[in-house]
């Protein structure tokens, strides 16, 4: 399986790459989102994934993430958002498989730019045909995200069965089920968080425990791996 750029290398030899996922409906305003782009950046995550985000908001909170070292995801729900993210600059595309087909898939490819789909119920050979067209119409990768509610990590080994980076969607509220996954081949770890609490947009204690729980595992998986990124 080759790694793929998310802003920095993701893979098995790579260090855990951890997504805060927000809503822009419950941020409400700009400045808000602003202020999440920062909280999630000062509790060492590698990216923001923004769903719903407005495109007048676009602009400058890909701004704010590149200046604060981090990968903004928006989901594109078809090639029209994908052609207008491509043009303000998104560093990647995130698909959700339920709302996507081939030839959404495709144009993404096209910009050379990787991909991270949330698989959903997306079947063996489903997949198969989206790796296949990713790699068809692109250099820049796939990573094949799935969703998960337990440590038995349902779909997850079927997902290493592609060849590409593979990783979890956990709405859970600690580092434990994130910590199993590394363990099984994740490189991505997803996180849901829930806000506000106490007038803060996240909490950051919490989300770096996330970030550390995730490196402890990776890191205890041998070769002499070292967290060299957060």
């Amino acid at each position: 399986m080759m790694p793929m750029d998310l802003g920095r290398p993701v893979g098995v030899a790579h260090p855990p790459f951890i997504i805060a996922a927000m809503d822009c409906r419950e941020l409400v305003t700009l400045d808000r989102a602003l202020e999440a782009v920062d909280a999630a950046a000062d509790s060492l995550v590698d990216a923001i994934k923004l769903a719903r985000m407005p495109w007048a908001w676009t602009a400058k909170l890909i701004a704010r993430a590149e200046a604060r070292g981090l990968t903004l995801l928006a989901p594109a729900l078809d090639e029209d958002a994908v052609t207008r993210l491509d043009w303000l600059g998104a560093h990647a595309f995130y698909l959700v498989f339920d709302w996507s087909d081939l030839d959404l898939v495709a144009s993404a490819a096209r910009t050379g730019k990787p991909l991270v789909m949330q698989v959903g119920t997306a079947s063996e050979v489903e997949l198969a045909e989206i790796v296949a067209t990713v790699h068809a119409n692109g250099n820049g990768g796939i990573a094949l995200v799935q969703s998960v509610i337990d440590v038995d990590l349902e779909g997850l080994d079927a997902l290493r069965a592609h060849g590409s980076v593979v990783g979890i969607a956990d709405r859970s509220s600690g580092p434990r089920i994130a910590e199993a996954a590394i363990t099984r081949g994740a490189s991505i770890v997803e996180k849901r968080f829930a806000l506000p609490r106490e007038g803060k947009l996240l909490c950051p204690v919490e989300v770096s425990a996330v970030v550390r729980g995730c490196e402890e595992a990776w890191a205890s998986l041998g070769d002499d791996r070292r967290w060299t990124i957060n």
